[in-house]
């Protein structure tokens, strides 16, 4: 067994953000009642506290600390008025991912996350080692041998062309919110307006608000795209054996390898951007661990790459789903709120007709969620393919097609009394590691396949 080997100093944040909230609420309370004297006061109440929190801190990394024995099984160790050991197998985990954010490069660290079999995502380990440290763990832990090396081509120039469109949306969002603002009646004019109450807290609140909220989701977006597209340089896909993964990063380095083995479904995801660009990207979810970037995308007409990577997926039958006496119940989460804008955005017409054109965004987002809703409508299904459990579903704009390839699955039946009358059901699947997924109104002999498939 190696020698007992202590965590990264870095391993202190997530105590230390926990424990923020205990010296700046004080410090905001006196802040906003404006008493500086108070403000010193709590300033030094704040740094004896954080020098604690920092003493205790050292000590939970004193006492804390971890091996790795011959047979690669890691040791977790505590040792303060009791004594606490955790053990993990190589073996025994689903998958584990290699993180280094900038602030962990700066310092040499690496985020090691341990993704054991079965495990709900609540029990994944997260340990803070040296860069070097981590690496050897997960090569003892889970060693990638003989690794085919797959960089896909296209990757960064289709985040480039979904930066340039967020960045011409973001500055429309920017210019729309500017000059509504500049359009604003002044306090008295919505005091003294004769309209409804609705209309007018309509008037109150979206005029100044939905404009730079709008504008404001337009920025994240942007930084969620231009993140992305950090995260796709020096992208590589790599498949062994038994082992399935990726790696990449600009400013943040990443590494995912999964066992596969443990892959309890995989899924291509398309949105109309994909469709747009002829690109699928492919998702795996092995346990809990759900990575949120895709494995990897392929072309539309160049399968070879996906059939090598995952020869056990099989798509779902391009067919549409049988819609006789199916529930409405797709088109709830979308239609009621698309309904009620769809009325704030008449009203506005008549009594308000500076609002109509900030009310018209919210009234086509909740539009294109209930396009998504009738795309589900039509293909949402489940269908057994060569052995092989496949599912469609819809969420939000986006179609899943499905592929379950673990064994181990559990399938709940769920009908309401309108859904036994129509021979329909909502089928749920639930894996290890506490993932579920779930079908809306499927005919119930399709639902029995699934049943007699696992006997």
């Amino acid at each position: 067994m190696t020698e007992h080997q202590h965590f990264h100093p870095l391993a202190l944040l997530r105590f230390l953000r926990r424990t923020l909230v205990v010296y700046l609420v004080p410090l905001a309370q006196v802040l906003f009642a404006r008493n500086w004297e108070a403000v010193r006061t709590a300033l030094r109440q704040d740094a004896v506290l954080f020098a604690v929190i920092c003493g205790v801190g050292w000590v939970i990394l004193r006492v804390s600390s971890w091996s790795l024995d011959e047979h690669g099984v890691l040791h977790l160790h505590w040792d303060l008025l009791f004594r606490l050991e955790r053990t993990v197998r190589g073996s025994a985990l689903a998958a584990l991912t290699l993180e280094r954010p900038l602030l962990f490069r700066a310092a040499g660290a690496c985020r090691l996350t341990l993704y054991p079999v079965g495990e709900p995502e609540a029990q994944a380990l997260s340990l803070c080692l040296s860069r070097a440290d981590a690496e050897q763990l997960a090569e003892r832990l889970m060693p990638v041998q003989e690794a085919r090396i797959h960089t896909p081509a296209g990757d960064e120039k289709a985040a480039l062309g979904f930066l340039g469109a967020n960045g011409i949306s973001t500055l429309a969002l920017i210019w729309l919110a500017v000059r509504q603002s500049r359009q604003l009646p002044d306090g008295s004019s919505l005091a003294f307006a004769q309209i409804s109450a609705l209309a007018g807290l309509t008037a109150r609140w979206l005029p100044a608000g939905a404009a730079w909220l709008l504008a404001f989701a337009g920025f994240l977006l942007g930084a969620s795209l231009m993140r992305s597209f950090a995260q796709t340089f020096h992208y590589t896909v790599w498949s062994t054996a038994d082992q399935i993964g990726s790696r990449g990063g600009w400013i943040n380095r990443f590494e995912c390898r999964v066992r596969r083995s443990q892959i309890s479904f995989a899924s291509v995801r398309r949105s109309p951007a994909a469709r747009l660009l002829r690109h699928w990207p492919v998702f795996v979810t092995a346990g809990c661990c759900a990575p949120e970037l895709p494995l990897f995308a392929y072309r539309s007409g160049q399968e070879a790459m996906f059939r090598e990577l995952l020869p056990e997926f099989r798509m779902p039958p391009n067919e549409r789903a049988n819609t006789t006496r199916r529930s409405l119940v797709f088109f709830v989460p979308a239609g009621v709120p698309f309904a009620l804008c769809t009325l704030l955005t008449l009203i506005s017409v008549t009594v308000l007709p500076g609002l109509t054109l900030t009310l018209l965004f919210p009234t086509l987002f909740f539009g294109v969620l209930l396009a998504g809703a009738l795309s589900g409508y039509r293909r949402e299904g489940a269908w057994l393919q060569e052995g092989r459990m496949t599912l469609r579903r819809q969420s939000g704009i986006y179609l899943y097609h499905i592929c379950v390839l673990h064994p181990d699955v559990c399938l709940t039946a769920r009908q309401s009394p309108w859904a036994a009358a129509a021979g329909r059901t909502d089928l749920l699947l639930a894996f290890p590691g506490k993932v579920t997924l779930k079908v809306r109104s499927i005919p119930l002999r399709d639902a029995e396949k699934f049943f007699a498939a696992i006997h």
